[in-house]
């Protein structure tokens, strides 16, 4: 069997070969998706045209590099990024409860890093930051507008489902992995990557709790030993998320424009899902502490 393609090569000859899937994908898979988004001949503001841009350049961008890169790298497509390996149930079961309570210290998180305002001097940026934070909220809104029980399945599939597999192939089974085998450090990979994890969203008035959930999956990716446990937490992220969109816009609550300050339970919600959170991790860190410090990256 012949070795691995990057068997030989330097990290940096690695990086590159990585930011060329990234972006070879990126252009390859976001032309296919305007060419197939035009060939059906759906309204372009349409939530089925929509679904359809976002899969087709999301797998392009975010699994297809993953993939590339992983067999270069090892001849598997799955091993590299510790996909064939089984989640522990245990663990699984603390992600699904603590996803419940991650929710309002994101909300907080989110609320406070909108009220970062940012000098004059760079007030071209901070207006370019507010305009891409406009078009991912109009966005937002088209997908889940007038959500019925089969909208609302469907942005599941589309808005949380594939993006929590697709992203996690690349930000902690690809990026990650291979952060911490060049710089034989898991704590500086992981910081590193959830902050790639971050930009790329180009959120950036959401950049904060983005960057502590980006790090919070990849010591789940570390204590676990299995991608699939960042992947069921990132899931259930996103599907609560969606979720209790839906439940507000069905009872007319403005969930975007909302000031969560102004409720009375707010802060002690808060302040009791930390606790929660904080104990969850805890537990979570206890399990996976053997893998924490006995796995090997060379």
């Amino acid at each position: 069997m012949l070795p691995p393609f990057f068997s030989n090569k330097s990290h940096w000859i690695q990086l590159c070969y990585l930011l060329l899937f990234i972006v070879g994908g990126l252009t390859l898979f976001t032309s296919l998706a305007l060419l197939a988004g035009k060939m059906s001949a759906m309204p372009l503001n349409s939530r089925e045209y929509l679904h359809i841009i976002q899969f087709i350049s999301s797998l392009g961008t975010f699994l297809v590099p993953a993939l590339l890169f992983a067999y270069c790298a090892s001849n598997n497509c799955f091993s590299y990024n510790e996909a064939d390996k089984i989640a522990p149930p245990h663990m699984v079961a603390y992600v699904l409860v603590l996803s419940i309570f991650i929710l309002p210290i994101i909300a907080c998180l989110g609320y406070f890093n909108e009220q970062i305002s940012f000098p004059e001097s760079m007030r071209t940026i901070a207006m370019w930051m507010q305009e891409m934070e406009e078009q991912s909220k109009g966005l937002m809104q088209t997908l889940t507008a007038n959500s019925n029980i089969p909208i609302l399945l469907m942005n599941l599939v589309f808005m949380a489902l594939l993006p929590a597999i697709f992203e996690e192939f690349l930000f902690r089974g690809t990026i990650q992995q291979f952060f911490t085998k060049w710089f034989a450090n898991k704590h500086v990979a992981i910081i590193v990557s959830a902050f790639i994890f971050s930009v790329i969203h180009l959120q950036f008035y959401g950049f904060i709790p983005r960057f502590l959930l980006g790090i919070y999956l990849g010591y789940l990716f570390v204590w676990g030993g299995s991608l699939w446990l960042p992947i069921i937490a990132h899931l259930m992220h996103n599907a609560n998320s969606i979720i209790l969109d839906h439940n507000a816009q069905r009872r007319g609550i403005d969930v975007v424009n909302i000031d969560p300050t102004q409720i009375a339970e707010f802060y002690p919600a808060v302040i009791f899902c930390s606790i929660c959170v904080g104990v969850g991790i805890y537990l979570l860190w206890k399990k996976g502490k053997r893998n924490f410090f006995q796995r090997k990256y060379i």
